[in-house]
């Protein structure tokens, strides 16, 4: 079975088409803002080397995120140091909500509606991306809504992109069952949940095996870097789904919704690959001051 597991971290990336670029995003949001927020390159290389990524790529990607403003670096010698820029560590605060909060479904009636009236052309396509990572979806032209959702990430989003004045944001609820039917309706088409169904199920039928081997094995039968490879995979997937996800009440998904399932397992799996992959980090990888701090109280609230 270790040999399964072997292949799985060697192939996983290649297999399901997984940049090196979003990875490097998934390594500072998982890891590095837990462990000071700052991480040489040349640990940044050599954490994903194990994933199939060459040290040119990593160091292509990393050039990129800098110019695409996710990443900000600090030369000391000849060494470089990254970190998240202020704008990513705003957007990396609020995709973790989602990501480690320990449950996602709740049933009730409740949207929150958002209207861009007065929108500029120029802002419009930046809010509209916000949006779909926070969950919300179109449900008629110019009119975005989201079930059951935290205002906070909203709110911080109109702050940082200066439209205050410029959106109506409002709650509301269906008023009867007939109602309700045709919202149900109208959700499953504007929100693709066949197609994501579908992905969640694949999620658990790769992921499975693994939980099973670590639940019959324990982590301890993988090295601490095959941990931390591991921990990458299985929260980067889960983030990928996620962004597609836009977390529907219970009374509005099918019987048969696996999302629930999928978390679960994605806890799980993080927890017991949590020590191995902490001692990596903390016994291998560098920032300016020496090895990686241990992680912050906050990364052990998450999936809690």
């Amino acid at each position: 079975m270790k040999n399964i597991i072997d292949n799985f971290i060697a192939n996983r990336a290649e297999c399901v088409n997984i940049s090196c670029k979003t990875l490097i995003v998934t390594v500072f949001g998982d890891v590095v803002a837990q462990h000071g927020d700052w991480i040489w390159l040349g640990s940044l290389i050599e954490s994903l080397s194990n994933l199939g990524y060459s040290e040119r790529l990593v160091r292509t990607s990393v050039f990129r995120l800098v110019e695409d403003d996710w990443l900000q670096v600090k030369k000391i010698g000849r060494k470089s140091y990254y970190s998240l820029t202020n704008s990513a560590t705003n957007h990396n605060l609020k995709a973790s909500r989602r990501i480690y909060k320990p449950f996602s479904f709740t049933e009730n009636n409740d949207w929150l509606i958002l209207l861009p009236s007065f929108v500029s052309d120029e802002k419009l396509p930046q809010l509209k991306k916000q949006l779909k990572w926070l969950g919300f979806s179109s449900i008629s032209s110019s009119v975005y809504a989201h079930p059951s959702f935290d205002k906070n990430s909203l709110e911080e989003t109109i702050i940082e992109l200066g439209l205050v004045d410029s959106v109506v944001i409002f709650s509301g609820k269906t008023i009867d069952q007939d109602s309700n039917a045709v919202l149900k309706k109208l959700a499953f088409q504007k929100w693709n949940l066949s197609e994501l169904s579908n992905k969640y199920d694949q999620f658990l039928k790769d992921y499975r095996p693994i939980l099973m081997y670590l639940e019959t094995e324990g982590s301890t039968a993988l090295s601490n870097k095959m941990n931390f490879s591991l921990r990458l995979l299985v929260i980067h997937e889960f983030r990928r789904i996620l962004l597609n996800d836009h977390e529907l009440s219970t009374n509005m998904l099918p019987s048969d919704w696996s999302g629930e399932k999928v978390r679960e397992l994605v806890k799980n799996i993080y927890q017991s690959l949590e020590k191995q992959s902490n001692q990596y980090i903390t016994e291998n990888l560098q920032n300016s001051e020496g090895r990686l701090l241990k992680p912050s109280e906050k990364f052990y609230t998450r999936f809690k």
